[in-house]
């Protein structure tokens, strides 16, 4: 398997997964222009792809959708809600390339094993992914305010964890949001911060040098620096430590992480 985070944030996200059967993007938040770009900074030509799996209705995972899968004929995939939610958005897509899935239940894309989990977020039914294909495991997890034992069980052994580091505690709460927005990010049904993030994956990595991939940072209410040293450290206080058991990187807004290869 192969991975890269083409975007991640508030202004776009857009991830890209490659097995030997099959080439998908999980996400399409930013205009088709942009993800055929960070696509290209890659090497990937996106008439190559296959399907978007969608995460949530939110403009900044699904703004692309409906152009991209047009314009290549992909298979969206996402559940019965979020299709009705992001209908105005991603606009026509034909029948026979609409897939739907109920939460919670496996099912099959070519060579991937694909298990949708339901989130904890303020959508119509927001789902994160693990994804598995020949032997390799990746796990998506953003936008989610809480983490249950279901999802720990999913995601464990995986090979990446792509998963949300969305804000520092004090920055939010010293921040300039309003109240009430600042209320909902810290909520359970808003954003994982970093210190959660860290906590969650001192309970997933497993010292097989998996590869973290800090996700969906806030512009206003983080910094890569903050968010990595928050995994760093946790991790270390329970003898996990970056180069021997781990490897970490933080996605960027605009531009493709480095390609990982499994």
């Amino acid at each position: 398997m192969k991975f890269c985070a083409l975007a991640s944030g508030s202004t776009g996200n857009c991830q890209y997964i490659e097995t030997n059967e099959k080439r998908i993007l999980v996400d399409a938040g930013l205009s088709g222009k942009a993800i055929e770009r960070n696509l290209a900074e890659i090497g990937v030509d996106p008439s190559t792809l296959d399907a978007i799996f969608v995460t949530h209705e939110h403009n900044d995972h699904v703004k692309g959708v409906g152009i991209l899968a047009r314009r290549y004929g992909l298979e969206v995939f996402a559940n019965q809600n979020t299709w009705t939610a992001m209908s105005r958005t991603v606009k026509h897509i034909d029948d026979h390339k609409r897939n739907v899935y109920r939460s919670a239940e496996a099912f099959h894309f070519g060579d991937i094993d694909v298990y949708p989990m339901p989130l904890f977020h303020d959508a119509a039914e927001a789902c994160g992914y693990v994804f598995a294909s020949g032997g390799k495991k990746v796990s998506i997890l953003t936008d989610t305010g809480w983490v249950n034992t279901s999802m720990l069980e999913n995601m464990a052994g995986s090979d990446i964890y792509y998963v949300e580091s969305n804000h520092d505690l004090a920055m939010l709460r010293n921040g300039p949001y309003p109240r009430v927005l600042k209320e909902r990010i810290a909520s359970t049904q808003g954003h994982l911060s970093n210190d959660h993030c860290a906590e969650l994956l001192t309970s997933l990595v497993q010292k097989k040098q998996e590869h973290i991939v800090l996700a969906h940072l806030s512009q206003e209410n983080n910094i890569p620096l903050l968010a990595a040293r928050s995994t760093r450290e946790t991790l270390a206080e329970h003898h996990i430590h970056e180069g021997i058991d781990f490897m970490i990187e933080v996605a960027k807004p605009k531009e493709p992480t480095k390609l990982i290869e499994l």
